[in-house]
């Protein structure tokens, strides 16, 4: 993406920059915070209930992250809610095209991911 594609007003109206074109870090950690849980279950649902399944999920993101590979990324994160059978959030196609917010998004999709795979882990361990 270059500059001339990043929608600076639609950015601003849905606060992920702030009015100085800053990234607005706590509504990219709420948008990824809300988007990461349901497509996970929907996978751990559809993977029957295989935890290797999403830990090669969670290693193949965590590689192409280390690597700067945010496109990759997020053409994989496609794959996996078209395979969920669940729409794309169109504020994640808005934010991918601001090179920042995208790098901020995908760091926190994997925190999140981190710590769903954390409670994940330990639910399974009290059952």
């Amino acid at each position: 993406m270059n500059e001339n594609n990043i929608n600076y007003d639609a950015l601003i109206n849905k606060g992920i920059l702030t009015s100085k074109n800053e990234i607005s870090h706590d509504k990219i950690n709420l948008i990824s915070g809300a988007l990461t849980a349901p497509l996970l279950e929907t996978i751990w649902t559809f993977s029957g209930f295989n935890i290797e399944a999403i830990n090669r999920i969670s290693s193949i993101l965590t590689k192409l992250h280390s690597e700067n590979r945010g496109n990759e990324m997020l053409d994989i994160l496609r794959i996996l809610y078209d395979v969920a059978g669940m729409e794309f959030p169109e504020d994640v196609d808005l934010l991918a095209t601001h090179p920042e917010a995208r790098r901020y998004f995908l760091f926190s999709f994997l925190l999140d991911m981190d710590d769903f795979l954390q409670d994940f882990m330990a639910e399974a361990v009290r059952e």
